[in-house]
């Protein structure tokens, strides 16, 4: 079987080429420290290690979503345990204001701490979240939820809406992240500022003169309505914690995806140096024979027989 040259000079050159191929490619993988620089290299790990970036980035925007809500519900809780700290001091008020022996003077001592206790609860209810959302307002973060005006009528107004906002934590979960001001300090199904009112009741009772003549009944009335408010915002804020603890696990849940997610990566994708540095030197060598053995190939002819 006969050979031509321009068949054994080709075939020299392609085996050149492709160690020149490999050769560049294994350098590639030492530069950049990966097994697939290009889908070339591996093509069904670089589709797997692509699909395993895209689920990552998407674990990644959903932690940094579950921090924006560990944030806001921390707020809302904290907020809301200082509210009902302090209707339960203005209802330690109310009750102090039952004793018969208190002079005018001294109840209008309790009045003005009940009016500083509607003030105080006025902060708690249009605080923000830093950025200036507030917390209470439904979807109308911009505009503050409640506004007092003892000498007005009403002389508590709510502003907000009755909106809750929602971030998408998982891949399967969209938590709720706020509560509107007329439900966690509103009375169900009545009043929108329900827990206003009733410390506005306590205010404009203590502040008659004579006291009236059913004073005690009234008085008890105002009690109620302090202690059903205070239990409403006690209710809202365990729907907060118990959020919180949701949000929570799936923080930690997500933390392990991202672990498994860089593992995954990692098994497909991490080069194996020493073996890649041989293969280098192999391949390497290889093409400096193919180089040489290509160029005494080339300088043969039918003379060269002929004059030997």
């Amino acid at each position: 079987m006969r050979i031509s040259s321009s068949t054994l000079y080709q075939s020299g050159v392609n085996n050149m080429s492709n160690l020149q191929a490999q050769l560049l490619q294994v350098n590639m993988q030492i530069d950049n420290q990966k097994r697939v620089v290009t889908p070339a290299d591996d093509p069904v790990a670089a589709a797997r290690i692509e699909l395993l970036n895209t689920s990552s980035g998407q674990n990644d925007q959903y932690q940094k979503n579950t921090q924006a809500v560990s944030s806001w519900l921390s707020l809302s809780d904290s907020t809301l345990s200082s509210a009902v700290n302090l209707m339960n001091a203005m209802k330690s008020q109310a009750i102090q204001a039952g004793d018969g022996s208190l002079s005018p003077v001294q109840l209008q001592q309790i009045q003005k701490t009940v009016q500083e206790g509607i003030n105080e609860l006025a902060g708690y209810a249009n605080s923000t979240d830093g950025n200036g959302n507030y917390l209470f307002s439904g979807n109308a973060v911009t505009t503050a939820p409640f506004t007092v005006n003892l000498a007005g009528s009403p002389a508590v107004t709510y502003n907000g809406d009755n909106g809750q906002r929602s971030v998408q934590i998982s891949s399967s979960r969209t938590m709720t992240i706020s509560d509107p001001g007329n439900a966690v300090f509103g009375t169900p199904g009545g009043s929108a500022t329900g827990a206003f009112d009733s410390l506005v009741n306590l205010y404009n009772l203590l502040g008659q003169n004579p006291q009236p003549a059913n004073y005690a009944a009234q008085l008890n009335t105002v009690i109620n309505q302090i202690t059903s408010a205070t239990q409403q915002i006690s209710v809202s804020q365990a729907s907060v914690g118990a959020r919180e603890q949701e949000n929570a696990n799936l923080q930690s849940m997500s933390s392990s995806l991202n672990l498994q997610y860089n593992t995954s990566i990692g098994d497909l994708q991490n080069l194996d140096m020493a073996k890649a540095i041989s293969d280098f030197t192999m391949t390497q060598t290889s093409l400096q024979y193919t180089q040489k053995t290509y160029a005494q190939v080339s300088q043969l002819s039918l003379f060269n027989y002929i004059s030997s």
